[in-house]
């Protein structure tokens, strides 16, 4: 068997291993994303191939299904209170350490360096030709309703250092995933389609005969092709001759019905990012907070309906009559409906009354929506708001408590945060920008040392206010022991550097703030050689005017001699 017929086993078998995911993305996408995710040609032969696709505004034919909206807005709001607490678009939010827990505090180079490092991060994700911010809400929103979200980082060298990336939102129905023995997403077939001219646009000549008389024919250049990216191990894969074929991950792109190879490549970092929300043992994907709100989302659709129903029939009800001799009735205000009534003055045409109860529905409604917003955290974005009048330390406090509420819920996106980083690392050392005499080149501190992301996200600085809170605490109650044993001296037990440090980094404040152990001693010597200048001066203008009055003293015992004599005589 060929490369191109192993490849494609493989993404049978992890097709197979995904058929149970399915049925599960589709509940969740019809009532969260409804215009994202397209699951709904997955089902075609039992295994969950996507032979066919749907194309078409699915968004707004699933919608017709939809009739509460609080799903679909509460996935929305968490995503962003989501991002401006962990990845906020308009700060950084990690940092560049050692890998040794053990090595003590850093140097201020080695701040210095981690905070230029992620500033530049930082700025190039901004970059629009990155496509950073797209691709990272879309995939974040996939993470926050089904579980497991997908970007895909690539190389992008002629743009220059202001984009040397991209990056894109891959849609899980898309991708086939995954892990290695450790638990950690190393491979992902991605199955996508592209029209014939787009593949002769991207690859030319390496196209398939097929791909390439359908790219020059006008009526046939639009035609969808069905192509597969894969990405695994090296190890799992020979490769042939290409610049790096001894790379870790190896990488593929071929036609899937013609069998044809367009590219094989490789990567040093394995490309797909994978956000997942809690991922369970080692399985490729995961759960979101939706899993657990799915069935009250469900409900709440099914009475949301029947509310609406209640109050169709509550203003417009349904009409019974004697006999169907009768013609329609005109319910419009104001209309005559002859012979709708007998002879006695009695209608002949009454409305059927069920006594529907479209309040109490909503009472309930009220409670479902409730209960689906703890699901998806939305109220914990409000914790702040509803209480605005807040002292300073009520506010520190009350950051601590919602950090510590979304810790756990951010601790599975803090890895695959860890994973990007990686990736942009290894593509940027790849392309030297760390070697000596570059703008990033490493500091003689961790010069041949291992790096890994440090975490500094508002959420890691909500969860660490109470640092700051004990020490202003700590401080009041040792400035009042000082005062009742009249014993200044405790307060030298506290170490003003050490609180500057903690409260610099819990408050997010910049690494060069702070002068460095050399400018500091410089300054102080600076200023003692100017204390003692001023003394010196002091002194000699001491000096002088003694000299003066002494002068001025012996001037008078003169004249006074002199005064003395003249009287005498």
């Amino acid at each position: 068997m060929g490369v191109i017929d192993d490849l494609l086993d493989r993404q049978a078998g992890l097709a197979k291993d995904r058929h149970q995911w399915e049925g599960h993305w589709y509940d969740v996408a019809t009532y969260a994303l409804p215009n994202v995710d397209r699951f709904d040609r997955l089902f075609n032969n039992g295994a969950g191939s996507i032979d066919r696709w749907a194309n078409g505004p699915k968004g707004a034919e699933r919608s017709k299904s939809i009739y509460d909206t609080t799903s679909l807005w509460a996935v929305d709001r968490g995503v962003s209170g989501f991002m401006s607490l962990i990845t906020p678009q308009s700060e950084t939010w990690h940092g560049i350490a050692g890998v040794d827990a053990l090595a003590g505090e850093s140097d201020q180079a080695t701040d210095e360096w981690s905070e230029k490092f992620a500033n530049y991060l930082h700025t190039m994700r901004n970059n629009p030709q990155t496509g950073f911010w797209i691709s990272h809400k879309s995939a974040l929103r996939a993470m926050w309703a089904l579980g497991t979200g997908v970007q895909f980082v690539s190389e992008n060298l002629q743009r220059g250092s202001s984009a040397p990336m991209s990056y894109r939102y891959v849609q899980l129905s898309e991708s086939y995933l995954a892990t290695n023995y450790e638990g950690i997403v190393d491979t992902n077939f991605r199955c996508f389609t592209k029209t014939a001219a787009q593949c002769v646009q991207k690859w030319g000549d390496k196209c398939s005969a097929d791909v390439k008389e359908k790219a020059s024919n006008a009526k046939k250049k639009d035609e969808r092709i069905e192509l597969v990216h894969a990405v695994l191990p090296r190890s799992e894969r020979g490769s042939g001759l290409n610049t790096r074929r001894n790379a870790p991950w190896a990488e593929f792109y071929f036609e899937k019905k013609t069998k044809h190879l367009l590219f094989e490549g490789g990567y040093n970092a394995f490309p797909y990012v994978v956000y997942h929300w809690n991922q369970m043992g080692h399985e490729a994907y995961s759960e979101g907070p939706m899993a657990l709100a799915l069935a009250e989302v469900k409900s709440l659709n099914a009475l949301s309906k029947d509310a609406l129903m209640a109050s169709q029939q509550a203003v417009n009800p349904p009409t019974a009559s004697i006999d169907d001799g009768f013609g329609r009735v005109n319910l419009n205000p104001g209309k005559n409906n002859p012979g709708l009534m007998s002879a006695e003055g009695r209608l002949l045409v009454a409305p059927i009354v069920t006594a529907p109860r479209p309040d109490f529905a909503q009472s309930v409604l009220e409670l479902k929506r409730e209960q689906i917003k703890e699901s998806l955290y939305v109220n914990l974005w409000q914790m702040l708001i509803n209480s605005p009048k807040m002292t300073a330390t009520e506010a520190l406090i009350r950051a601590e408590e919602k950090g510590q509420l979304l810790g756990p819920a951010a601790a599975s996106l803090y890895t695959g945060i860890a994973r990007l980083v990686d990736v942009e690392t290894q593509y940027l050392a790849d392309q030297g920008a760390f070697e000596p005499e570059q703008p990033l080149a490493l500091p003689d501190a961790m010069q041949g040392k291992d790096i890994a992301v440090q975490m500094d996200t508002p959420l890691d600085r909500m969860r660490r206010s109470g640092e700051v809170t004990g020490m202003q605490r700590t401080l009041e109650f040792g400035a009042t022991i000082a005062e009742l044993k009249q014993n200044p001296k405790i307060m030298d037990k506290f170490d003003e550097d050490q609180m500057l440090d903690t409260a610099r980094k819990v408050f997010g404040g910049p690494a060069n703030m702070f002068k460095s152990e050399e400018e500091l001693q410089a300054a102080q010597e600076a200023t003692e050689q100017r204390q003692q200048m001023v003394q010196a001066m002091q002194m000699a203008q001491a000096g002088g005017e003694a000299a003066k009055a002494v002068g001025e003293g012996a001037q008078a015992v003169e004249g006074s001699a002199a005064l003395t004599g003249a009287l005498a005589q």
